[in-house]
């Protein structure tokens, strides 16, 4: 039920009914209204949330995203319309939510951002509350700039080549705004992340979607696509890649970054990930093999401390800085300063490295959990590959299973989880199919991890049951 509701918001965007910024109902009066449980509208809410539609405000509830097309419909009967709606309750008991993909609440560093906040305040005053420079308070950039030092000389970055963005979301749209023009071709990876998408079509673009093979996205069909058609960009997520949870190979890296170079399109390069492998070792970005300025560099990190910090940072090549300084005054003025300045001492001071080090703990030891209620159930047929990091799991579903289905009668049980489909171009897998479920291990609190895993799997046993009874 949450994916026809989900489905009947999204398409209510296209009638500008609400206007960004607009404060949407909250859980409780909508489940009122519609008369279904309040999981099935915190689910709705959560896919809207990572296509970038939606924002949640802290202690306020959830609102219309400044980057959405346009509003979402949030009444009752445009939902009551849509084909299969069913106003049917979810079961009582325990709902667990695997389809956030953001870090539980107990992980939140908050004694932290507690400290840093009053040293914030008690260092620089009223200035942490003034407007700040478009491109960001400079200590933070200067601080971003010594965490990207991994990178090869010629690729690194200076304070000026480092822009502080209200989350990564914005940096998408930043980038868009100063690459993409009406009828542009972008490319995104499919399946992939639906937020970018929708950014890319806001500005007029036509999206290409981007197939993925076992390294990385089919770079022949790349090509073919750049030789034949005006492609401008290109948007990937090479570490932990959502929703697949694959990482590219080196040489898919390089080669993305040659391409680029030779056809001449941009790669946004969208970083989520690559500080939570496990095992404490990552990847060089397809930036570190970009030796013609082709790449914009978003890193996010509210997968590591929260997502209501709000504060991401988007590398440019310099020709761009100015264009994206303008735009970024057009959207925001600037990025909250005293967020701004909490983040830089969270850097500064090593806590980002300490909470770091827990995070990744953390989120493998939520992996492992996951994977042993799998390996101890009896279903036939379930497979997925261990991610080693990350916050998600893939998985295949067998032949006669689909994943809008598997999705739905998981949430009507208490589970919520996100098919296939929800990630692939209007809905719609290649082929026709719907074979995957992305699973969020690493959002419900660690206890929780298995009831999910236990709900996922009673669902799946009943529906094989009542499969085998209609044969």
């Amino acid at each position: 039920m949450y994916v026809q509701a989900a489905s009947a918001i999204r398409a209510g965007i296209l009638d500008g009914s609400l206007r960004p910024g607009d404060r949407l109902p909250s859980v409780r009066k909508l489940s009122d209204e519609l008369g279904v449980n309040p999981a099935t509208v915190v689910a709705a809410y959560r896919i809207l949330t990572s296509e970038g539609l939606l924002q949640s405000r802290h202690g306020s509830g959830a609102f219309v995203a400044e980057t959405a097309l346009v509003a979402p419909s949030m009444l009752s009967s445009s939902l009551a319309a849509v084909p299969g709606f069913s106003r049917e309750p979810v079961g009582a008991g325990s709902f667990v939510d695997m389809a956030a993909n953001a870090p539980p609440r107990d992980l939140y560093p908050l004694e932290q951002v507690k400290r840093f906040l009053v040293e914030a305040v008690d260092m620089d005053g009223g200035q942490a509350f003034d407007y700040q420079q478009a491109a960001g308070y400079l200590p933070l950039r200067e601080a971003l700039v010594q965490m990207l030092s991994f990178l090869p000389t010629a690729s690194r970055p200076g304070p000026d080549d480092v822009h502080v963005v209200s989350g990564a979301q914005q940096g998408l749209d930043l980038a868009a705004r100063i690459l993409l023009r009406p009828g542009d071709v972008a490319a995104v990876e499919s399946p992939g992340y639906p937020g970018a998408r929708n950014v890319f079509l806001a500005a007029g673009a036509r999206v290409a979607p981007l197939e993925l093979g076992p390294e990385g996205p089919d770079l022949e069909a790349l090509e073919k696509l750049a030789s034949s058609k005006p492609l401008r960009l290109v948007y990937i997520n090479p570490d932990f890649q959502n929703p697949t949870c694959m990482q590219y190979t080196e040489d898919c890296r390089a080669r993305l970054a040659s391409l680029a170079a030779r056809y001449g399109f941009y790669i946004i390069e969208d970083d989520l990930f690559s500080d939570l492998s496990y095992s404490g070792t990552r990847s060089a970005p397809v930036l570190a093999y970009d030796k013609a300025g082709v790449v914009l560099y978003v890193k996010s990190f509210s997968k590591i401390l929260m997502p209501g910090l709000r504060i991401a940072c988007l590398v440019s090549p310099s020709l761009f800085r100015e264009r994206l300084e303008a735009s970024k005054r057009s959207v925001d003025l600037s990025s909250n300063g005293l967020m701004q300045r909490v983040l830089e001492r969270f850097i500064t001071s090593g806590s980002f490295d300490s909470h770091l080090v827990q995070t990744r703990a953390r989120y493998h030891q939520a992996r492992d959990a996951f994977a042993s209620g799998l390996v101890s159930s009896d279903l036939d047929n379930l497979s997925w590959e261990r991610p080693e990091g990350g916050i998600n799991a893939w998985l295949e579903l067998p032949d006669h299973f689909i994943g809008r289905e598997v999705a739905a009668a998981c949430l009507q049980n208490g589970c919520a989880v996100l098919p296939e489909a929800d990630f692939r171009q209007g809905g719609e897998p290649a082929g026709g199919e719907d074979r995957h479920l992305r699973v969020s291990f690493g959002s419900p609190p660690l206890e929780d991890v298995q009831i999910g895993v236990r709900l996922i799997v009673e669902t799946l046993s009943s529906l094989s049951s009542a499969a085998a009874k209609r044969l």
